[in-house]
């Protein structure tokens, strides 16, 4: 087996090996988010349609297309159907860990991660999604792929930002920025993805530091204006809005920031972006009530909040909250006593809400205001339905405490079992790279040892060529000089004079083979010219011969091996032509085919069945079955083609008489030193 896969070319069979190796390692994926084309509303809802796409991807026999196409499928629907994202995102991962993929790996756990994000709007669970962070950008961050540098550090920034670690967050969008440069985007999609990280980076800043945050979100706003992306302009303006409203105190600017949110929701049908604004725009005359105490702001931040209840929601509970606020602050300026009971009301019907959503964050905070007008008086021991708020407050927050642990401790875990698998799989990997470096030495041995091989015989063919020239060539000698001399007797110096000119060109073409085991093509041919005109001369008017060949061949820059047609050639007239009475003719044809270099050697004698027959076995016959043996050996030396290297073929008249016998040599095309220029002209 290792001497037919490296009769030719035995390197090639280390780096194959070497292949399979890496092709077993499969660490890429043909997932580009900045490439991938926009979905049409219809797309969405196929896709978003998850029973039968994952009923699709499993179809698929090949894992690694499993997971490009899964990846694919979270990113169309990332801003439509987030358990569809999930669920896509969280496929990927399972199969590129099983499979040891990292860079699919550290994909899936960056699109795990951003959704998980996005669903911890109040900061409950972000350390879930810092676990899928962390993990990405171990595994994004030793490829050096700008697009993931960046991606992750903008993740990171975010999440931070979710979790209230504003320098942390801050640090991070910093350097997604400064990266932002590297990436080779098209110009739109290079200044969207800058406007969103100087989005992000404005929301980090506090109140002492308004003025970089203004100037972050002026250039961001600018960038989305010069790109006519209002979907993203207004969520900027939410934030900016509540940049008015906290920091610079400034309603008026904020409420006209949040009317254009408004405006533009209910022209598009953006429930989302409606909800958000409804929810700033309460909180927003919240604020002025509690600094100008008029019961229109009151009314207002009530009448804004109900309109964001009316809409479907998965944060209804943090409208709730702000309702009990409005009537906390109500009840806290004396404007109506049973605002208290209002407050209790909406506070519970958020912690319930928040409870069943997740909120932990929220949570707490409706735990202290709750607890904060439980103690305040006796009176509001209980509601205005008579409901106890101390078993219920108990009751919700231990189940706080208990999932604010839990999540922390699943975390942790987490982070754990990664870290631990990927120890395993590393010394795995190390116990694998040990064995194929043992395999590849020993298989480098073998190869040198073929090569040894192939070099003994290459010198024993060497020295059996010699020896059939020491054979052949003085009897060949002696008959062409007695032709030779025979046509001087006769007479004719001409033709005796163009016979020795051929006689003479033969024999310094076989000693230049001699010595150059290899010559160019176009020297073969002459070879052969001289040697059938010889051969000619000998038989008189019995032989003729035509070598015949396609000029576009560059037959000066072909490498072929000295005399390998020459035994073939004799054999016909020897055996073919010699024994038919009224003589015959040989025809010689070379042609070119792709990578191939084809001769077919035709003779109209008397046949291989004929030939078997004749009784008389000559000295020459003898030697001429052995120069026939020493050329097989060659044939099989010099490299392996399509299909069979040599073909004999007996041909016959419609009548079944033998006609003479066809010879096809078919050799790898190969090109002399320094010749390559012309292989690339003639492929």
């Amino acid at each position: 087996m290792l001497n037919t896969l490296f009769s030719s070319k035995p390197l090639p069979g280390v780096l194959l090996l070497l292949l399979l190796y890496s092709c077993g390692q499969y660490q890429g994926s043909d997932f580009e988010p900045q490439l991938l084309r926009q979905l049409t509303a219809e797309g969405l809802v196929t896709y978003a349609d998850t029973s039968s796409v994952l009923t699709r991807v499993r179809a698929m026999e090949n894992p690694s297309q499993q997971v490009d196409s899964l990846l694919h499928f979270a990113e169309w629907v990332k801003n439509y159907d987030e358990d569809a994202t999930l669920r896509y995102a969280q496929l990927a991962y399972y199969i590129s860990t099983e499979n040891n993929w990292n860079i699919p790996r550290g994909i899936s756990a960056n699109r795990l991660a951003w959704s998980k994000g996005k669903r911890a709007k109040y900061g409950e669970d972000v350390e879930d999604a810092l676990v899928d962070a962390q993990i990405s950008k171990r595994l994004l961050t030793k490829h050096k792929y700008p697009y993931w540098e960046v991606d992750v550090s903008n993740l990171l920034g975010y999440l931070y930002n979710r979790q209230g670690e504003q320098d942390s967050a801050r640090f991070y969008f910093t350097r997604a920025l400064e990266l932002t440069p590297q990436l080779s985007l098209e110009q739109e999609v290079a200044q969207k993805n800058k406007a969103m990280i100087l989005h992000n980076l404005a929301t980090t800043y506090s109140s002492t530091d308004s003025i970089a945050e203004q100037a972050y979100y002026e250039e961001s706003d600018r960038i989305f204006q010069d790109l006519d992306n209002w979907e993203n302009r207004t969520r900027l303006w939410l934030d900016w809005a509540t940049f008015y409203m906290d920091t610079k105190k400034q309603f008026q600017q904020a409420d006209s920031l949040l009317n254009f949110c408004l405006t533009y929701g209910q022209a598009n049908k953006d429930q989302d972006l409606l909800v958000r604004a409804y929810q700033r725009r309460g909180y927003l005359y919240r604020l002025k009530f509690n600094q100008s105490g008029h019961l229109t702001d009151f009314a207002i931040a009530v009448e804004q909040l109900k309109k964001s209840l009316t809409l479907p929601s998965d944060n209804a509970y943090r409208t709730y909250q702000l309702l009990g606020n409005v009537f906390q602050d109500s009840w806290a300026i004396d404007i109506d006593e049973s605002h208290a009971d209002s407050a209790i009301f909406y506070y519970k019907k958020a912690m319930l809400g928040a409870k069943e959503e997740g909120g932990i964050r929220v949570m707490e905070s409706i735990s202290e205001e709750l607890a904060y007008l439980y103690s305040y008086s006796d009176g509001l021991h209980q509601d205005a339905l008579g409901e106890a708020i101390g078993p219920f407050l108990n009751e919700n927050y231990t189940g706080v405490v208990y999932t604010i642990t839990n999540y922390a401790k699943t975390a942790y875990q987490r982070i754990n079992q990664v870290e631990q698998r990927d120890l395993r799989v590393s010394a795995a990997n190390k116990r694998q790279r040990q064995l194929m470096i043992g395999l590849t030495a020993l298989l480098t041995v073998g190869v040198l040892f073929v090569i040894f091989l192939q070099r003994l015989q290459n010198h024993r063919l060497k020295a059996e060529m010699a020896a059939l020239r020491a054979q052949i060539n003085p009897h060949f000698i002696s008959n062409s000089l007695n032709a030779i001399e025979h046509l001087v007797n006769k007479g004719e110096a001409r033709k005796a004079s163009k016979y020795l000119v051929h006689f003479s060109r033969l024999t310094r073409q076989i000693l230049n083979g001699s010595a150059n085991n290899i010559i160019s093509l176009a020297q073969e041919l002459k070879t052969l010219k001289h040697f059938l005109a010889l051969e000619q001369l000998r038989f008189s008017d019995k032989l003729t011969f035509n070598i015949e060949y396609d000029p576009n061949i560059p037959t000066e820059d072909i490498a072929t091996p000295a005399l390998i047609l020459q035994p073939y050639l004799e054999n016909a007239i020897l055996h073919g032509i010699k024994p038919k009475p009224e003589g015959g003719h040989i025809n010689l044809w070379v042609r070119q085919e792709e990578k191939v270099l084809k001769f077919v050697i035709e003779d109209n004698g008397i046949g291989r069945e004929a030939a078997r027959k004749q009784k008389e076995a000559s000295v020459l016959q003898q030697q001429k079955s052995m120069g026939m043996d020493i050329t097989q050996q060659r044939l099989k030396s010099l490299g392996r083609v399509k299909g069979p290297a040599l073909q004999i073929e007996d041909l016959y008249h419609d009548n079944g008489v033998a006609a003479g016998t066809r010879v096809t040599l078919r050799l790898p095309l190969k090109l002399l030193k320094n010749n390559y220029s012309t292989l690339k002209q003639n492929p």
